[in-house]
């Protein structure tokens, strides 16, 4: 209880300044998505963040192909996995499909996100305290030294949160729901490390392994549209 009261004293965790960076070999920066925010957030929040965030894994599960802000799921774990189905599939056709959810940071339904917390698992106490660090987000954008006004953020969790990556994976469980297939003719998985993911898919034939791919990826772009997200054209 005393972690979750340190974080309710936090008067400035709500607050960030967001710092705007170009992103490289973009044709065009009058838009979005030619800039990249990096979220500046006060430490002490950081640090009561961390202590939830300890809690909450000890009660909410993922599954093992759903990588970050875990133990042994990292980025070199996720890879991994990848490449020991392809050596293991080698003498099969095989095929790989990446998939990037758009913006997914800042189009979380919060109280979608609460009923996902609370159908995992997660204790009452922890939950609140969720949805008050979630709620009444605001933030300032500083670009070429000018300060704007603070902004009220309605669908966002911040990047830089501790909290925030391992959230982001229970909302986007079940569209990166590992999806396994084994039979004698074809194999596959799904694999995610953060908004990242893809389709790995081992098959007799290039045109099984086709299937599998559109199967697999029409399954996830209907549960990622009831989120309100998409992927990537890319």
């Amino acid at each position: 209880m005393r972690k979750l009261s340190i974080m309710h004293g936090c008067q400035d965790w709500h607050s960030a300044e967001v710092i705007l960076i170009r992103k490289a070999n973009k044709c065009r920066y009058d838009i979005v998505k030619g800039w990249c925010m990096i979220y500046l957030l006060p430490v002490i929040a950081k640090v009561a963040e961390r202590m939830v965030l300890v809690e909450i894994t000890k009660h909410v599960e993922l599954k093992d192909t759903q990588f970050v802000s875990r133990p042994n799921r990292g980025v070199h774990n996720a890879m991994t996995v990848v490449y020991e189905f392809l050596e293991g599939d080698k003498n099969y056709c095989t095929a790989i499909l990446s998939m990037d959810v758009e913006r997914g940071l800042y189009c979380i339904d919060i109280d979608l996100m609460v009923d996902f917390l609370m159908a995992r698992g997660c204790p009452r106490s922890l939950i609140l305290t969720v949805m008050h660090w979630a709620s009444n987000r605001k933030a300032r954008f500083r670009f070429n030294r000018l300060v704007s006004k603070e902004f009220h953020l309605s669908k966002d969790i911040p990047q830089g949160s501790p909290l925030s990556p391992f959230l982001f994976r229970v909302y986007v469980a079940d569209i990166f729901r590992p999806r396994l297939k084994y039979t004698p003719v074809v194999r596959s998985f799904v694999s995610s490390y953060g908004d990242d993911s893809l389709i790995a898919v081992a098959g007799d034939s290039m045109a099984m392994v086709r299937g599998q791919l559109e199967e697999v990826y029409e399954d996830s772009s209907c549960v990622v549209q009831g989120r309100s997200m998409k992927f990537s054209d890319l």
